[in-house]
């Protein structure tokens, strides 16, 4: 496995940042040396509802997901909690549930219920003013605890970048740690958010999204310090799953495309069977 890390990374002007959508997914992120990941809705409802990111689970769900995860790593999650599915009351339930469980952070955003995707058409939001009451009640349910808020705007895509300026400026106010304006779609745009807003930002690059794939140098120099990837893992594993039941399906074998799988005895190691194994020992009957 490739150890060589990004120079922006190594030297923590950066922070690069996976999607994950399930315990093995997060093991693998922590194993390739990752420090944190996102616990993506999107990732969350494709992998375990085989749906799109429509609204369709409910807090309950993703928190469960979450709350496996962090018991299974020892990097920081960070919770993608959408809308705060309901109102600051359920914004404060859902804090108190993600500081128990030893969460990161969590991300909040702006949209109207049932939300979508940040790079699908169709979005609107709610009141800026309304959702800068939602981080103010995350603020306050959190207390003295180290769960990070990231307050997130959808505005760009439905209002303009002036307004979605105008809102991130409004939820920094209201108690917000990171800045994420979702959706830039071109570098001029990204500019301006890293120009007009207060640090930290974030970005999402998504393949085939709205935002630019643009080099780390580029996004550090703008003003950002949080980039996720957060589909990227996702896809390479959809990918990976059709390239491989496909193989299956036409041949009846997997004779020729084993460099595609990992082995059997290293997949064993890297779920930790060794580990259990030497546990289950010390409870045999002599």
């Amino acid at each position: 496995m490739n150890k060589e890390v990004h120079p922006l990374v190594a030297n923590h002007e950066l922070v690069v940042v996976p999607g994950v959508y399930d315990v093995l997914s997060a093991k693998m992120a922590e194993r390739c040396g990752f420090h944190s990941a996102v616990l993506t809705g999107y990732g969350f409802a494709a992998a375990h509802l085989g749906e799109p990111d429509f609204g369709f689970f409910s807090a309950n769900e993703i928190l469960d997901c979450a709350r496996r995860i962090i018991s299974a790593v020892d990097i920081g999650i960070v919770v993608d909690c959408d809308t705060g599915h309901g109102g600051p009351l359920n914004v404060q339930k859902i804090v108190r549930e993600l500081v128990t469980m030893g969460a990161r952070g969590m991300i909040l955003e702006d949209q109207t219920w049932p939300k979508r995707c940040g790079h699908m058409r169709g979005k609107s939001v709610i009141d800026a003013e309304e959702h800068a009451q939602k981080i103010r009640a995350a603020k306050e349910a959190r207390g003295d605890n180290m769960l990070i808020i990231t307050g997130r705007t959808d505005a760009l895509e439905t209002h303009g970048i002036e307004e979605a300026i105008r809102r991130a400026r409004l939820y920094k106010e209201a108690g917000a740690d990171v800045l994420f304006v979702e959706g830039p779609r071109t570098r001029e745009e990204l500019a301006i958010v890293g120009k007009e807003l207060p640090a930290p930002l974030a970005v999402n690059l998504i393949e085939d999204g709205r935002t630019p794939l643009l080099p780390l140098e580029e996004l550090q120099e703008m003003g950002f310090f949080s980039v996720g990837f957060v589909l990227s893992g996702l896809y390479a594993v959809a990918r990976a799953l059709e390239s491989v039941y496909s193989e299956i399906r036409a041949k009846g074998t997997t004779k020729g495309i084993e460099d595609q799988l990992m082995p059997f005895s290293e997949f064993g190691d890297f779920i930790g069977y060794e580990k259990r194994f030497a546990e289950d020992e010390r409870f045999k009957v002599d």
